[in-house]
């Protein structure tokens, strides 16, 4: 990452603010020769590139599809390409009377595994426009640890809620649309003034978050609980992962140092009560 300077676009391109706004191009000229697939990238998932943690996600969800896949499909009329019940579970689905034995690897596992094609495009579509954007904000490290400490948390608070089994990345994703939402608070008075078209970002998630919600009341096969969960540790994760990008603006509501001590309080509470649910039962 270069250096903030006052040119818009330029913070547009440092803070990684882009995506889903507007192409990379500049000029006519340069509109003219881009070809579609770098607009299409440009467009939604400007920091998406072979180094980047996400595309390392992206390829490990596909391949450990591929391999349940190679284990056998289900016949149903009504799943694409749909890994049998056996080879989920074998692999590490959300199995929760199995966690409670001990199997705790279930926990991260279960966010690397697809019930059927159909859910692992819609779930990697999301992973590369939301990750690749937050990644750009926070860097790769901060990104990947965000992805999997949201999986685990979400994964356990769904366990305590329901014994259901499930698998699938939403939860992760979850966990970085909250992130995206607290980088947005601490980050609010730089915003405000530096970089207004993040908003429009903003404004897309907060969108994606309660178009699934409302989905997800009314269909009992999607794990509303661990998107939740996911949601909620994302959010408060990202205060102790990431730091202003200026500690001379103002965050949102609370300062930074109120919004990291009480984010810490609270995923230490909560992940006590959640281990503590896990030992009794």
């Amino acid at each position: 990452m270069g250096e903030i300077i006052s040119s818009e676009s330029d913070n547009n391109r440092k803070i990684g603010l882009g995506g889903i706004l507007s192409s990379s191009a500049k000029t006519p000229n340069e509109i003219r020769k881009e070809s579609f697939l770098s607009w299409i990238k440009n467009m939604f998932c400007p920091n998406f590139k072979y180094s980047s943690i996400i595309f390392i996600l992206v390829c490990l969800n596909l391949i450990i599809y591929v391999i349940t896949i190679l284990f056998g499909i289900k016949l149903t009329p009504n799943e694409l390409l749909a890994p049998k019940f056996e080879t989920l579970d074998l692999f590490g689905m959300k199995n929760p009377p199995k966690i409670y034995k001990g199997q705790i690897y279930r926990l991260i596992s279960f966010g690397f595994l697809h019930a059927n094609l159909v859910h692992l495009t819609t779930n990697l579509i999301s992973l590369i426009i939301i990750g690749s954007i937050m990644e750009g904000l926070i860097g790769n490290i901060n990104a990947g640890l965000l992805y999997l400490l949201s999986n685990i948390c979400g994964g356990m608070f769904s366990c305590v809620m329901d014994i259901n089994p499930g698998v699938g990345a939403s939860v992760a994703v979850f966990g970085i649309l909250g992130g995206y939402l607290g980088f947005a608070i601490i980050n609010w008075d730089y915003i405000k003034r530096n970089n207004k078209s993040f908003f429009i970002n903003l404004i897309f998630i907060i969108f994606i978050v309660l178009m699934n919600a409302a989905y997800g009341i009314n269909n009992p096969t999607i794990d509303n609980n661990g998107h939740f969960g996911g949601l909620i540790y994302g959010f408060f994760f990202i205060f102790i992962l990431v730091k202003p990008k200026d500690q001379n603006y103002n965050s949102l509501w609370l300062n930074y140092e109120d919004w990291r001590k009480y984010s810490i309080i609270f995923i230490s509470i909560s992940l006590f009560l959640l281990v503590f649910k896990f030992w009794i039962i």
